[in-house]
């Protein structure tokens, strides 16, 4: 069919095979992409450690469940890199940040709540979300440095291309973060445990019961929160020339 023969194929079966091949072959390396990186595979790999995170009981556990965490956002980041050279020691320095910012965070706001008026340890379901966050935007801050520092290429409405813009990667960089960082996980992080109490206010569970009611909503609401986060902003941005560098 790409080469203008007929296959004999009707035009859903087409469709159906083009959205299969972009799922799982890289656009620009057209390499077979490894099936957990992939964003299909985002909700089933990504509910486990996500549940860890959130039923995590003693400093062990929260350190374990987010380094976990990263690490299978740093593998996602690779199967999904923009190009395909890549910097490997980029690559570790921003994964070890991450582990860093987002281990710090968990312990240090865990022991703080702890420490906390009783007001203040309800507060405790958010950590796991605020130290998911904020490493996530330190590694896309650190990974696209480089970027941010020479500007990203820019192209008229017709394709022709008009040189690189600093300003236009900050955009890209800002946009990025609130999509992937910020409104991705508010639903899957925030909205599981509230679910589970107002479940548990009501109906008796267990140890089983609880861990597959809070694997169930995380599941749910990733599931829908991922393709929204995604399409609130398109791949290919539009800004105004007045919003440029001179």
């Amino acid at each position: 069919h790409a080469q203008g023969q007929a296959c004999g194929a009707t035009d859903a079966e087409l469709w159906e095979a083009k959205r299969i091949k972009e799922a799982m072959i890289h656009p620009v390396t057209n390499e077979k992409m490894f099936l957990p990186g992939r964003m299909s595979a985002f909700v089933p790999v990504n509910t486990i450690p996500t549940v860890g995170m959130l039923l995590a009981q003693t400093p062990a556990q929260a350190v374990f469940w987010q380094w976990v965490n990263q690490s299978l956002n740093v593998m996602c980041n690779y199967v999904n890199r923009s190009g395909a050279s890549i910097d490997t020691s980029q690559v570790v320095g921003a994964y070890a940040l991450a582990v860093g910012v987002s281990c710090s965070i968990a312990l240090g706001a865990r022991k703080l709540i702890d420490a906390g008026p009783p007001w203040v340890r309800r507060l405790k379901i958010a950590v796991p979300y605020a130290a998911v966050v904020t490493a996530g935007a330190a590694n896309v801050a650190f990974t696209r440095l480089p970027e941010m520092r020479e500007g990203a290429p820019i192209t008229a409405p017709d394709g022709t291309p008009l040189g690189t813009s600093k300003a236009a990667a900050k955009s890209a960089v800002v946009n990025t973060v609130l999509s992937r960082i910020l409104l991705q996980p508010i639903a899957p992080m925030l909205l599981p445990p509230l679910m589970y109490s107002a479940l548990r206010s009501v109906v008796p569970l267990g140890t089983v019961g609880s861990i597959a009611a809070q694997t169930a909503f995380v599941a749910g609401c990733s599931g829908c929160a991922l393709p929204i986060a995604i399409a609130c902003f398109p791949q290919e941005m539009k800004i105004a020339a007045s919003a440029l560098e001179p």
